[in-house]
């Protein structure tokens, strides 16, 4: 623990480059994933293009460039490229070369996140990319935000894959009367290139609008955790006791309430991360008013993290040798970067 892979990057995956609604018709989005400078754009018909963000010319950025119905044309020299890479127009010479291209990267929209993929075109599987909840599902209702990290991005997974900051870092906040977060450990599966977490805290008290649920109730958590960071969380509030008459297992019954949380770490340098969030509940359990309260204390809580994480960066950048010390704490963080460390290989 305490380091991290410099310069090295799995290009063998899907990673979230941005909201659906951030690639917009007519126009072009600048984005940049592992290091790599990459062009979005929509088609006549909605379909979406990723290219390299660097003309084969004079390495122009094509975000600079103009669209001319579904091609791309660079506005340095006026290279026009189709939707596949190909060069199709150079102003004052017939001949194209074979050369004259910039590399296409796979990309899908799952939910309302667009995916891309960073490796070989030919090892990209759709069926790989984690299920999410759309925004505009209608049996949700749903809030959504990024933030930007001056931090690397295995930090910000460290974070996500122990939770027991929960109780010190968000004690006023998402870990308010729920000193369980630190002092009991969850259970925990692998699952390809991720891990399963699930707990109950049982015995906890409402507050706010969520005393409509009773005074007390236990509190079923589940979440996958899946690279390159890939948060996927279902909380489910049921009566007091619902834990014990379940064996601690997972919960049979209709929940009082069902909370979503849905997030993605995507490594844009060594640096610098940036992290997507969405948070809601089931559209029959909370109305606009209430989700924009629930939002709120998620927004403060992310906040606390990133002040945490990128003061950890700037210390961990005095003595990047320097090795933090492992506590049982760390089962999930330590699992993961073993994983991470399997992919680069």
């Amino acid at each position: 623990m305490g380091r991290y892979p410099r310069l090295m990057w799995v290009r063998n995956a899907w990673y979230v480059a941005a909201w659906d609604r951030e690639i917009e018709p007519g126009r072009i989005a600048a984005r940049t994933v592992i290091d790599q400078p990459l062009v979005f754009y929509r088609t006549a018909a909605g379909g979406l293009v990723a290219l390299e963000d660097r003309c084969c010319h004079r390495f122009a950025p094509l975000s600079l460039g103009r669209l001319e119905g579904d091609d791309l044309r660079c506005m340095y020299h006026g290279l026009k490229f189709a939707p596949d890479g190909r060069c199709i127009e150079i102003p004052g010479q017939k001949q194209i070369p074979q050369s004259a291209c910039v590399r296409r990267y796979p990309v899908q929209q799952r939910g309302s996140w667009v995916w891309v993929w960073m490796g070989e075109e030919k090892d990209a599987d759709p069926a790989a990319i984690p299920p999410s909840i759309a925004l505009d599902d209608p049996d949700y209702r749903l809030k959504a935000s990024q933030l930007d990290y001056d931090a690397h991005y295995l930090l910000i997974d460290d974070n996500l894959l122990d939770l027991s900051h929960l109780s010190f870092a968000h004690e006023k906040t998402l870990g308010l009367d729920m000193p369980q977060w630190a002092d009991q450990r969850p259970r925990m599966t692998p699952l390809e290139r991720g891990l399963r977490f699930e707990r109950w805290h049982t015995d906890h008290p409402m507050r706010g609008f969520m005393k409509k649920l009773g005074e007390r109730v236990d509190v079923w958590t589940t979440y996958d955790f899946l690279f390159p960071g890939i948060f996927l969380q279902r909380t489910a509030f049921h009566p007091a006791g619902t834990a014990e008459a379940a064996g601690r297992k997972a919960p049979q019954g209709k929940p009082l309430f069902h909370r979503v949380d849905e997030q993605a770490v995507t490594p844009i340098a060594e640096r610098k991360s940036r992290y997507f969030y969405a948070a809601g509940a089931r559209t029959a359990d909370i109305d606009p008013d209430k989700l924009d309260r629930l939002f709120a204390v998620t927004e403060v809580a992310f906040q606390e993290d990133k002040a945490i994480i990128e003061a950890q960066q700037k210390l961990i950048d005095r003595e990047p040798a320097r090795r933090m010390l492992p506590t049982s704490l760390d089962a999930g963080p330590t699992q993961f970067r073993k994983m991470v460390e399997g992919l680069l290989t």
